[in-house]
């Protein structure tokens, strides 16, 4: 019994040894993570600081480094385009000295080509009719008297039936003489000849188709008549259709002699009182240049674009002027002034769209310069904003811009 008691006692000692073991091992275990995560901390610290104390020396380099290079780029451009004598020389590169010179006043306008209505005519059936034969298209020249269509009418027939009639009885009481038909009735038969003529001619019928139905009577196709051409010229227009029913007014044709055009120009009215009739201008197109003579001022302003309608006529023996061309009319408007003008393409668009000419300075240096365009006269163009003498670019400036955007895009030219 006694040594039952005391192995109960030693199994006793030997569970909470056990226990006590067991806390010790996870107490060290809980510890040391802990640790471990604040040398990591530490660790992590220290090189934050480390790299804290190298990123202001590079980001101060990295700024010095493109300070130094706006620096060499606003250097390069103020110093200008240089460009070597004999590349200018190669490239066809002009400088001159900028003078005042003669120039003369001018009124420049927009301008329309339009026929000749003064030499142009409308084919139109006088009475209701059917459209039965094309004989002419649009474009083609043709010469007055030429027929153009033939038409049907109920109306044209009639009238030929009663001009036969009138034509027959005309003939039969003038073979039997005055010593037999009354003065009366010769008289009467001749004036209902003659108004059945005058019928078929006011309808549309030309003489000598009245006497080809005299002379053969009422033909198989009665009715039929042409409509003709009332003058030398060009078709314009043809709308109709073969078959088509028209009625009196309708214009099938328009002809126009082509050797002669109008040029419809508009300005405005303070531009319209320099202009007189009889003025000799340009006219300006794709194909060259031509003289144009002012042939009329209208009196009146257009209510929709303020502008006055000046109306000039132009040779066209060539037919290079087509009505519906564009053109750009110059006419005088008083004497030559004195004025700083360089040609026309010696002035162009910059970066931010304003107009600029290319001067050179004392060291050689081509610079784009802004200036103001007054107006553009004869291939030149006056200018404001440049001192007199200066030496600019006057052939050859499309070059120099374009070497000039090449070194915009790098600041040390290479």
């Amino acid at each position: 019994m006694k040594n039952d008691t005391k192995a109960r006692r030693i199994l006793i000692r030997l569970a909470a040894f056990l226990v006590a073991v067991i806390a010790v091992v996870a107490i060290v275990n809980l510890v040391k993570p802990e640790a471990q995560v604040q040398d990591k901390g530490a660790q992590l610290a220290a090189n934050g600081a480390k790299s804290a104390a190298k990123e202001p020396a590079g980001h101060a380099e990295a700024e010095a480094g493109h300070a130094h290079a706006e620096e060499e780029g606003e250097e390069h451009a103020d110093e200008g385009l240089k460009i070597a004598p004999e590349a200018m020389k190669e490239a066809g590169i002009v400088v001159t000295p900028l003078q005042p010179q003669l120039v003369a006043n001018t009124v420049r306008a927009p301008g329309e080509v339009v026929p000749n209505r003064y030499r142009s005519g409308v084919v139109t059936p006088r009475i209701p009719g059917i459209v039965a034969e094309r004989l002419a298209a649009a474009g083609e020249r043709v010469r007055k008297g030429q027929p153009l269509a033939v038409m049907f009418s109920v109306e044209m027939a009639e009238a030929q039936g009663q001009f036969q009639i009138a034509e027959q009885e005309w003939r039969r009481v003038r073979q039997l003489g005055k010593e037999i038909v009354s003065d009366k009735r010769f008289n009467e038969t001749d004036v209902q000849r003659k108004q059945a003529m005058a019928k078929l001619l006011s309808f549309g019928m030309s003489p000598r188709e009245i006497e080809s139905l005299a002379d053969r009577g009422v033909p198989t196709n009665a009715g039929h008549f042409s409509l003709l051409a009332p003058q030398d010229g060009v078709i314009y227009s043809d709308e109709f259709m073969v078959g088509e029913l028209v009625e009196p007014g309708k214009i099938l044709f328009t002809i126009a002699d082509s050797n002669t055009v109008w040029i419809d120009a508009r300005v405005s009215p303070a531009d319209a009182k320099k202009i007189q009739k009889g003025m000799r201008g340009v006219a300006h197109v794709a194909e060259g240049s031509r003289e144009a003579v002012v042939a009329m001022i209208n009196p009146t302003t257009d209510e929709a674009t303020r502008t006055v309608s000046v109306r000039l006529e132009a040779d066209n023996s060539d037919s290079r002027l087509r009505p519906g061309m564009f053109v750009d009319v110059e006419l005088p408007a008083g004497e030559a002034e004195k004025a700083l003008a360089v040609p026309v393409d010696s002035v162009l668009r910059g970066p931010d769209g304003d107009w600029v000419v290319y001067a050179a300075n004392g060291e050689g240096s081509l610079k784009a310069i802004e200036v103001k365009v007054v107006r553009n006269i004869a291939g030149v163009a006056v200018i404001e904003g440049v001192a007199p003498g200066t030496p600019v670019v006057t052939a050859g400036a499309f070059f120099v811009q374009s070497e000039a955007a090449k070194g915009a895009f790098d600041v040390h030219n290479h």
